[in-house]
């Protein structure tokens, strides 16, 4: 998905398009092709550069509109940061590394699990899921 296609579904949802809120937006699609996955503070970071008087106040409503809308996901490494990614590629997974942290996505979604949830529960409404799977990368093996 690219900016245009992003900013379309915020309008079409009723979101007004600051000009902070559109950076914060092109950050993380920018960022989506790298795999890294930002703190609030990152993103505040990268924001000022062309917005140098924006509050990380301002940055943190907007990564939590944008999760709301579809179009950010918040993700837990069990760090403790909270980080967050472009959501409006598709659905992923992560591997984790617990020496570097660093956080490698994977493709593929366990639906296996998801499918049992509902044969065992079926009272349960599932609206998402998370999936991480932690271990060493071959760096830091």
């Amino acid at each position: 998905m690219k900016l245009e296609d992003a900013l379309l579904k915020l309008r079409e949802q009723g979101v007004r398009l600051t000009p902070q809120r559109q950076e914060v937006l092109r950050v993380l699609i920018e960022d989506a092709d790298k795999e890294e996955h930002f703190s609030a503070e990152e993103i505040w970071r990268r924001v000022q550069r062309r917005y140098a008087s924006v509050s990380f106040d301002t940055i943190y409503r907007t990564l939590r509109l944008l999760t709301r809308c579809g179009l950010a996901s918040e993700l837990d490494f069990s760090d403790g940061c909270r980080r967050f990614e472009f959501a409006g590629n598709g659905h992923h997974h992560h591997l984790v590394c617990l020496k570097c942290g660093r956080a490698e996505e994977l493709p593929l979604c366990p639906e296996e699990c998801l499918a049992r949830v509902q044969v065992e529960r079926p009272g349960f409404k599932v609206t998402g899921h998370a999936f991480e799977i932690y271990g060493y990368c071959q760096r830091c093996q």
